[in-house]
């Protein structure tokens, strides 16, 4: 909150820059300063502070920490299930899912009249008793590990794992502050997969090539293949401007095996923003969310379908390589393999319709 509050008050500045540069006269000047402003709160998601945040979120609510404990003792995670400790930014015990083999942890803590669920990396924050050390060993030094985008792209994987954890985590204890929610046995495993844009294959978690995906800004091209190079799903867009760049509010139509499948059309809906992909399976909802800076994925969607969530996809437009150069590298967390060329087909459209805005 510390950090939230920072970058606020960096927003309020800017702000009051853009306005004493347009009181001299510098109309252009403030006006480049006014837009960087905007830039930054939209980039946090604007509104109320679980809005803004995706690492961290607040409940308000009388249960202590023990109590939301004893709901969620046996909640199997892909962090594993919570085990209780101190943090040194809470008083009193904490509860603790992690750490992941990239130090990934999600706490939830007692804040005066706040629960706070938190995502974390600084592990020297967790005071733990001897009989827990066992949960901190071979452990993935980022910094010292070797960079490729198979290895990044698990990395990146896990950042978008640990805030969609936070985001279901505050979910169920809005819930229980309400009186109700059910504690399912397990919360957000998924399939892992990634694509990285110097080969054009979209791999699972174990390298292996599960389809291949082609794309081009201009002409507009993005395509979902099968490894053998057959075409399985296309974005035809509708109309195009005198730059050749894609007309959004025109839509674009989805077909899938040589026939129409579907179109995809803006989603802005309240506090939503995105698309909708209407198809013959049902009506996708992909949602935007803010850039989690900690993986450097910029352009973050989550699919959904009747309300369940079913795939999120995270874009790094401009990733630099050793062996590879700049490339762009995605990864998508799969909850339901039953659309995963659909989710394929969403990850190369919004990352080429994108690209003007994310070079």
């Amino acid at each position: 909150m510390k950090q939230d509050r920072a970058i606020t008050a960096v927003i309020g500045l800017g702000v009051l820059l853009a306005v004493l540069m347009f009181s001299v006269g510098r109309f252009i000047f403030g006006g480049i300063i006014l837009l960087l402003a905007f830039g930054v709160y939209w980039n946090r998601g604007g509104g109320k502070f679980n809005d803004r945040s995706i690492y961290e979120k607040i409940i308000k609510t009388d249960l202590s920490v023990d109590e939301i404990y004893e709901k969620l003792k046996d909640l199997d995670t892909p962090l594993g299930k919570p085990w209780k400790a101190e943090h040194k930014g809470y008083t009193g015990t904490s509860i603790v899912f992690g750490p992941g083999k990239f130090r990934d942890c999600v706490v939830i803590s007692r804040s005066k009249k706040y629960i706070d669920v938190k995502h974390i990396t600084m592990l020297d924050n967790i005071i733990r008793s001897e009989d827990d050390e066992y949960r901190f060993e071979d452990l993935v030094n980022a910094k010292e590990a070797e960079v490729t985008p198979e290895r990044y792209s698990i990395f990146a994987g896990f950042k978008l794992a640990s805030v969609m954890m936070v985001k279901h985590l505050a979910e169920l204890i809005e819930k229980f502050a309400g009186g109700g929610g059910d504690v399912p046995e397990y919360m957000d495993f998924y399939k892992f997969y990634h694509h990285n844009s110097s080969d054009g294959y979209f791999r699972d978690s174990d390298g292996n090539r599960v389809l291949r995906v082609e794309s081009s800004r201009k002409p507009f091209e993005a395509k979902v293949l099968d490894t053998d190079g057959n075409e399985m799903a296309s974005v035809i867009p509708r109309a195009f401007n005198k730059r050749g760049e894609t007309v959004e509010s025109a839509g674009f139509d989805i077909m899938a095996d040589g026939e129409r499948y579907g179109e995809i059309k803006v989603l802005r809906e309240g506090k939503s923003e995105g698309f909708i992909c209407a198809t013959d399976d049902g009506e996708f909802r992909v949602e935007i969310f803010p850039s989690c800076l900690r993986a450097n994925v910029s352009c973050n969607y989550m699919i959904s379908l009747d309300g369940q969530l079913k795939a999120v996809v995270g874009g790094s437009p401009n990733l630099l390589f050793e062996n590879e150069g700049y490339t762009q590298n995605d990864v998508i967390l799969s909850y339901d393999d039953d659309y995963l060329v659909l989710y394929a087909m969403i990850e190369i459209f919004l990352l080429t319709h994108n690209a003007r805005f994310l070079k």
